[in-house]
């Protein structure tokens, strides 16, 4: 196994309990493990890789990654999303909007951007708005070797439910449940988690409920068995929006999601929660939420904050000092286009301080934390999200070269106000270089091609929507264009 030295103005180990800056840093690592992070390694190496005016970190976990072309984009701009297809229409006969081959393209599309924003763990995740049902062990077969072709360490696991919402012509909303379904669903999830072992470390399986008020009881008491027998993450989307508040509320006597969660046993500290926007159920009160902040803390369950999505939606989670408080982990996920970690840490900072009022409420260094010891802790791991001896070396190098990211007073600071996704130069994961100066290496793919691919395969995608939107209008209706628009 070779070793190799990186040599880099900034290199952020692991001292102490916490990240620790090293300027003119070492990392030194062999075959998959780091082997030393600091100054003046005097072991022999066998390659030296001097990134000057660079910081080198650990690579960025996303727990909520989209392996899609994503559809959040279209409802930026477009709402109320009842009526723009964010729920399909009562008379809408599920099909598959895509071919296997167009999926398996998503797939390969997404994770390759994710590799090329620093990423280099993931739990995917896709959009079921536009399946005949949700996703199938067969496709996460081709998933997993998508991921191991393109070197990204990923957590995979079909998606599955017992229901999912309708809206009806005369607005009125509702769910529509198939609880044997939703079984056999994770039955074949639980089949395909046990089938993982081939790939080794960097392929992992996890459970993956769709949405909470997709669940029925049921669902969720077996859900809850699978995971402690399989010992894997649980990935349940909770405390989303409106519509998942009222429906819990309305199926299950006035309960709130967190409630609805803890009355079937699902909070462990292997359960992954993405978004936890709208504690407190239907009727939220302040004693009412910090219950729910309590029991979550119990339970060890993480948050996994989408900063992005959550701000283009005029929503955010209920403040970073309020979950530590009640020792919640906080972890990240990008959960929409561009899969920019940096970015979500930017804007995540942002709203942050805008919700409680507080400048001083999260810190540039807190949500680096979210986004690598966060994402660790959450899937129970101490050999990723930090470089020092006996990690993993998945590692992020970021070019302070270029001249829009402005003069370094701190680098992760500055990382996280003035950077972006484009400023990465490298990705190493498991010791194998898979983004080198911008390029993907392990299957040499053309991002060229790839991107004109996806935006032919969105075009398809985006001409379905009026058969399944309220009422089917024209899609000049459901998306508008910015401004009156000519062509030739």
């Amino acid at each position: 196994m070779k070793t190799t030295k990186i040599t880099a103005k900034y290199v952020i180990g692991f001292k102490d309990g916490g990240h620790h800056i090293y300027e003119q840093g070492e990392l030194v690592y062999r075959g998959d493990t780091v082997l030393f992070v600091g100054h003046g390694y005097q072991g022999q190496v066998d390659e030296t890789l001097a990134m000057g005016n660079a910081l080198v970190g650990p690579g960025f976990i996303d727990l909520d990654a989209v392996a899609d072309l994503d559809s959040t984009v279209l409802a930026f701009d477009h709402q109320p999303g009842w009526k723009k297809g964010r729920l399909p229409a009562s008379d809408w006969q599920r099909r598959e909007t895509y071919s296997d081959a167009e999926l398996d393209f998503n797939k390969r599309y997404a994770f390759s951007q994710l590799l090329l924003n620093g990423i280099t763990t993931i739990a995917p995740i896709t959009s079921i708005l536009y399946r005949e049902w949700a996703e199938t062990a067969d496709e996460f077969r081709r998933a997993a070797e998508i991921a191991a072709s393109l070197g990204v360490r990923a957590y995979l696991g079909p998606a599955y439910m017992s229901g999912y919402g309708v809206v009806n012509p005369d607005t009125r909303v509702e769910m529509r449940f198939d609880e044997q379904r939703g079984l056999k669903g994770l039955e074949e999830a639980v089949r395909y988690v046990e089938q993982l072992h081939q790939y080794g470390d960097t392929i992992q399986g996890m459970l993956a409920p769709d949405r909470i008020e997709g669940c029925t009881p049921e669902l969720l008491r077996q859900t809850a068995k699978a995971m402690r027998a399989l010992d894997c993450p649980v990935r349940l989307h909770s405390c989303q929006g409106e519509f998942e508040v009222d429906m819990i509320h309305e199926l299950y006597h006035g309960m709130s999601s967190v409630e609805f969660m803890a009355e079937h046993d699902l909070l462990d500290s292997r359960l992954l929660l993405p978004h936890l926007q709208l504690l407190g159920g239907k009727q939220p009160s302040p004693e009412k939420i910090q219950r729910e902040l309590a029991l979550l803390g119990q339970s060890g369950a993480s948050a996994v904050i989408c900063p992005l999505v959550a701000g283009r939606h005029a929503k955010y989670f209920n403040g970073v000092s309020r979950f530590r408080e009640a020792g919640i982990n906080i972890s990240l996920g990008t959960d929409t286009y561009p899969p920019d970690m940096i970015q979500n840490m930017h804007v995540g900072a942002m709203l942050s301080r805008v919700t409680t009022g507080n400048i001083t409420e999260a810190s540039a260094a807190d949500y680096y934390n979210m986004a690598t010891l966060g994402g660790a802790r959450a899937l129970g791991r101490e050999d990723i999200g930090r470089l020092c001896a006996g990690a993993k070396a998945d590692i992020m190098v970021f070019d302070f070269d270029g001249i829009h990211t402005g003069q370094v007073f701190d680098p992760i600071t500055n990382l996280v106000i003035n950077g972006n996704g484009r400023d990465i130069k490298g990705v190493i994961v498991n010791g194998d270089k898979v983004v080198w100066d911008g390029r993907l290496v392990k299957p040499g793919l053309d991002l060229q091609q790839l991107h004109h691919q996806a935006q032919q395969q969105f075009d398809g995608f985006i001409a379905s929507y009026p058969e399944r939107s309220h009422r089917h209008p024209p899609l000049a209706e459901i998306f508008p264009p910015s401004f009156p628009t000519s062509r030739p």
